[in-house]
């Protein structure tokens, strides 16, 4: 049994020293680092839905980049990206104006979007037979194909995330904490309500190569789920996301898994173990407490 952990350890070893392992690491802490910063927002503004949403707005942009790649003959990674951009930012603003038009709930004026846009990307697929479009790669990501390109455009994003936090701090958590009455007081508040959609989405697109766009929403939610903050900005919940991150790629090597379902199932076991502690903990409470 020794002998095969060393064994392990020396395969892990061998890994981590190749230049893709290297790469997709630290495409993967990149990612890691962009959800954890995002997470306290999407928690504390119960907008979970977002990242979601934007996954599935972005699906029939990969499929218009794509025909436009092969029509024009333009860069595949630059077309997709602009075309799940473009459908990205506008199936964002067609939920704001649902919303206030129809006087819908957020999640509904969501859902309905979501699902106009993934039906015709879906539409649109059905028109790509004998083409080499490989689907899964970005609803799934495939970390271990990224290359410097892909790692300076999360860096890229990851630092216009973080200066915006800090630039915006005070503005951030005063919208966090009471909307209505930051606005009243003269916080940026409207600038920020329409600034914190285009981050979600430049996050999504960003790590829909590395981890895919359907596990961008959970890896966004799973830090602060997990350590519920207090504000726009939590160190704990940044460095528990690069540390899930880390976790999950090593893991997603060992079995043989994708990366993004690896650190995704990871966070959610670990979700599944608090929500067990704390039910226990408050049973013991319960049974403890005098009786009058």
């Amino acid at each position: 049994m020794l002998q095969d952990s060393f064994i392990d350890l020396t395969m892990l070893r061998s890994f981590l020293e190749a230049d893709f392992a290297q790469m997709a690491l630290l495409c993967t802490l990149l990612v890691g680092g962009l959800c954890g910063f995002l997470s306290p927002t999407i928690v504390l503004k119960q907008r979970a839905y977002v990242g979601d949403t934007l996954a599935h707005l972005v699906f029939p942009g990969l499929v218009a980049g794509y025909f436009a790649a092969v029509a024009f003959d333009w860069p595949l990674w630059g077309s997709l990206m602009c075309g799940a951009a473009v459908t990205g930012l506008l199936g964002s603003f067609l939920v704001e104006r649902l919303e206030r038009i129809l006087n819908l709930p957020p999640d509904s004026a969501a859902v309905l979007t979501l699902t106009g846009f993934f039906a015709a990307g879906v539409v649109a697929v059905s028109k790509l037979r004998g083409t080499r479009l490989d689907l899964e790669r970005f609803l799934f990501g495939d970390v271990l194909n990224l290359g410097q390109t892909d790692a300076l455009v999360l860096a890229a994003v990851l630092l216009l995330v973080v200066l915006v936090l800090l630039v915006l701090r005070k503005d951030w958590d005063a919208w966090l904490s009471d909307a209505e009455f930051a606005r009243l007081i003269g916080f940026r508040i409207e600038f920020i309500e329409r600034l914190f959609p285009v981050l979600v989405t430049a996050a999504v697109l960003t790590g829909l190569f590395a981890v895919g766009g359907l596990m961008m929403s959970a890896l966004m939610t799973l830090p602060a789920a997990l350590l519920p903050p207090k504000s726009a900005f939590s160190l704990r919940a940044l460095l528990f996301s690069l540390i899930l991150s880390f976790l999950g790629l090593l893991m997603a090597f060992a079995l043989d898994w994708p990366v993004g379902s690896s650190i995704v199932l990871l966070g959610f076991v670990l979700v599944l173990i608090k929500a067990i502690v704390v039910s226990v903990k408050s049973r013991k409470t319960i049974f403890q407490a005098p009786s009058n």
